[in-house]
């Protein structure tokens, strides 16, 4: 239980200082971009941590490649900014998680209408 409350901890500290480091990317594929550090997810062994972003403004895919090349200058700041034994390798992904509500949101709304129209009267000869 410890565990998985320091590794929670662990997210957050990692999220804050990405957060504040992300207005700091000099690359031009990330200058421009609106971009949202929706989660952090840290391995247990602390090896690894995945950044979930969300983009708007640039192309995601453009956007994502230029902070996977940052990804160095994020792990310095977040070895500079957070007292940690072992910083863990960064990994930004895309969170699909609003595109797939999103996209949830308008099937629910097409089968409401389905059931809104009533049927069409069958002709009987």
């Amino acid at each position: 239980m410890a565990g998985s409350r320091r590794i929670h901890r662990v997210n957050d500290l990692i999220q804050e200082v990405a957060n504040e480091v992300m207005r700091q990317v000099k690359d031009p594929a990330v200058e421009g971009a609106l971009i949202t550090i929706t989660s952090v997810n840290v391995s247990s062994d602390m090896s690894s941590a995945r950044l979930y972003v969300t983009v708007m403004g640039k192309p995601v895919a453009e956007v994502v490649e230029g902070l996977n090349r940052a990804a160095g200058f994020f792990r310095r700041e977040i070895t500079r900014q957070v007292s940690l034994k072992r910083v863990p390798s960064i990994q930004f992904l895309y969170d699909d998680t609003l595109d797939h509500a999103m996209h949830v949101q308008k099937l629910l709304h097409e089968a409401s209408l389905q059931v809104k129209q009533p049927a069409a009267p069958s002709e009987e000869s």
